[in-house]
């Protein structure tokens, strides 16, 4: 019985250790390494849409929410669409209510319809990802990768507030879903 224990101990850190390294649990925004500071799952009528993962520059890693939301550093967080259910015309009728959620907690974007209009023509299906990447230098940077396919640059918002407004809806005062919230600050 301890050797099943020790193999299973073993095997589970070695998991662990292996799906750590993948890539997509770090990479470069803005010159700065970005670590996975959270990740948790958005449902909306008991049913998961969409696993969003938030990464950070290390000094960064376990803030709290209102310092990585206030934070003029490169970070990212990334929205892999886990239903079959959700459509474009979904998921742009969620960001933008997303993003008055954001306004009403003091974080209004504006750039909302610039960024809506970034999936203009793009069709989103379960496994696909959204990533959007925040550089100072630059602004919040929108890539589409379809699942299975090539990663395709949708667009860049400028400014800080844009930012402010996009994590705003995970992190603020008044976020999209708590839980999801919670989880993407690592608590």
């Amino acid at each position: 019985m301890k050797r099943l224990q020790l193999l299973l101990k073993v095997s589970l850190a070695a998991m662990l250790i292996f799906f750590v390294c993948l890539p997509g649990f770090s990479y470069k925004v803005g010159g700065a390494d970005l670590v996975k500071n959270g990740a948790g799952s958005r449902t909306k009528y008991m049913m998961k849409v969409y696993l969003a993962t938030l990464y950070v520059p290390q000094e960064l890693k376990g803030a709290d929410a209102a310092q990585i939301l206030e934070a003029d550093k490169p970070m990212a967080i990334d929205m892999r669409i886990t239903s079959g259910l959700i459509t474009r015309d979904k998921f742009v009728t969620s960001i933008a209510e997303a993003f008055d959620q954001s306004a009403k907690a003091g974080y209004p974007c504006p750039d909302k319809q610039n960024y809506i209009n970034l999936f203009g023509n793009i069709a989103i299906a379960d496994g696909d990802t959204v990533s959007n990447r925040y550089d100072p230098a630059r602004g919040l940077t929108v890539i589409f990768i379809p699942k299975g396919g090539q990663a395709k640059t949708l667009g860049t918002l400028k400014g800080l507030q844009t930012k402010k407004a996009f994590f705003g809806m995970f992190l603020s005062s008044k976020p999209i879903q708590d839980s999801l919230k919670k989880n993407l600050i690592g608590k």
